[in-house]
């Protein structure tokens, strides 16, 4: 199978973070530190509708770093297909003001999520949040994207933008979708975060990953180079026959 090849960590390392920026849920809906968990310990509250019916996402970016249209429209079909959510799931997307860094931590990017986010669970929705970048990330700026709480990711729409887009180069809402779908995956408990296994498809070796080269949720960590094998792609990669089968036991479709 061919594998997806490319410089970039889909995901940081298994950033499975207890706790970020405090220890109560900020929307102070009483549920307590609803939004502030591990990575994949909301997944059955996302893909189920025991407890959550509708999925709230917040798209929020930099100035410049607006997601495309297109990928926007791809990840609210991807969740929709996977997800239990007869309330609906929408998904919004806003420009925030930013400390317009060429680097961002861990850290600095928690604080932009406590000053802009504004979806949180209540009730009978569950929120989701994401940000575009404006800058790379500071450990290794070929991580393109990180699932770091229980409905928190970022995406790093500077390097994206900088890897796509251009002659020889995947389009940029293709890479966008990719990474951001990748991200969602992590937070719905792929692989083996939240959403236990149902088959031995995990790739110990690099983390919560998929072991199948080309499932969505492959960790591939070879050179920038590698980009050349997203060129003959028109759609992301897709969730292999195992991880499907770990959302489906868990509550999604």
């Amino acid at each position: 199978m061919k594998k997806i090849k490319s410089g970039i960590y889909w995901v940081a390392l298994c950033l499975l973070l207890a706790s970020c920026g405090g220890d109560s849920d900020p929307n102070g809906s009483g549920g307590g530190n609803l939004n502030n968990r591990p990575v994949g310990e909301s997944a059955n509250d996302l893909l189920a509708s025991s407890n959550y019916s509708r999925l709230e996402v917040e798209l929020l970016y930099a100035a410049g770093f607006e997601p495309p249209s297109a990928s926007v429209d791809y990840i609210r079909n991807f969740l929709a297909a996977r997800l239990n959510k007869p309330g609906g799931i929408s998904v919004t997307t806003r420009q925030i003001s930013t400390p317009g860094k060429s680097q961002y931590s861990l850290q600095e990017l928690v604080d932009i999520e406590t000053a802009n986010r504004m979806k949180f669970n209540n009730e009978s929705t569950i929120g989701a949040y994401l940000f575009f970048a404006d800058g790379s990330y500071a450990p290794n700026e070929n991580v393109l994207g990180v699932a770091y709480k229980n409905t928190s990711m970022v995406l790093f729409q500077s390097r994206i933008e900088e890897l796509s887009g251009g002659f020889g180069q995947s389009s940029t809402s293709l890479l966008t979708s990719s990474v951001m779908a990748h991200e969602f995956g992590h937070i719905l408990g792929l692989v083996n975060t939240g959403s236990p296994l149902q088959s031995n498809h995990q790739d110990v070796a690099n983390g919560h990953h998929c072991d199948v080269d080309n499932c969505l949720m492959y960790f591939a960590v070879e050179s920038t180079a590698g980009l050349d094998d997203l060129l003959g792609m028109s759609a992301p990669p897709t969730l292999d026959a195992q991880c499907l089968a770990d959302l489906k036991a868990n509550g999604g479709k």
